[in-house]
């Protein structure tokens, strides 16, 4: 009776394995379209608000294009909740909220800063004088260098739960080279490394993946 509840728990504990490992594979052979959409909807914002930044009297005001990611979001959402539900599991939980949280994040941070840098403008001259000195931190934050450091952690780690070693590396290398690199070249050049992060990032690993799953 004992090595027959032995034998059943064995058996238990090797469904659950299966299942959590079926969900894996599941859940990475999926991630690639979510990579590639939003890899190619950074790199072209990057490039964009990049060339506005350096070329046209809006300077840094063109970061205000970022906003589109958020209508990308939008409409996003929009066509998954169109398509067949799958049942969530939990791997595939953690996962949105790891990259929720990033969203939230950076997305608050940008909001932030752009409010402050925006009342720059608004207050008196008066005003801007005593606050001169902490404005012009504000202004010098380094918000590339954080979004894409957190852009790398949040990869990582995905990377980790999916058991991925080219998701790992792409993102170790995007997040440590590529935030460095953006405080070296800061101003317009930044949304070059931002792009060329994002490339190495998400884009490269989805078309990587998407590949192996046509070889199956």
């Amino acid at each position: 009776m004992e090595e027959q509840n032995n034998m059943t728990a064995e058996r238990s504990l090797e469904i659950i394995t299966r299942s959590i490992e079926q969900a894996r594979r599941d859940i990475e052979r999926g991630s690639w379209k979510f990579m590639l959409l939003w890899g190619v909807a950074v790199t072209i914002i990057a490039l964009i608000v990049g060339h506005l930044w350096a070329h046209y009297p809006m300077g840094p005001a063109a970061n205000g294009l970022w906003g589109a990611l958020g209508i990308i979001g939008l409409v996003d959402n929009f066509m998954r909740k169109r398509e067949k539900k799958k049942p969530s599991t939990f791997l595939g939980k953690n996962i949105t909220y790891v990259w929720t949280c990033l969203g939230v994040m950076t997305g608050a941070m940008g909001l932030t800063t752009g409010i402050i840098a925006g009342f720059n403008h608004i207050l008196p001259q008066a005003v801007q004088v005593v606050f001169a000195e902490g404005l012009t931190r504000i202004s010098h934050f380094p918000i590339t260098c954080i979004i894409i450091f957190s852009m790398g952690i949040a990869g990582m780690i995905t990377g980790c739960m999916l058991k991925s070693k080219i998701i790992i590396i792409s993102c170790l290398l995007a997040g440590g080279v590529g935030s460095i690199l953006s405080i070296i070249y800061a101003g317009p050049s930044e949304m070059i490394v931002f792009a060329a992060s994002s490339v190495v990032a998400l884009i490269i690993p989805a078309l990587i993946i998407r590949m192996k799953e046509n070889e199956i």
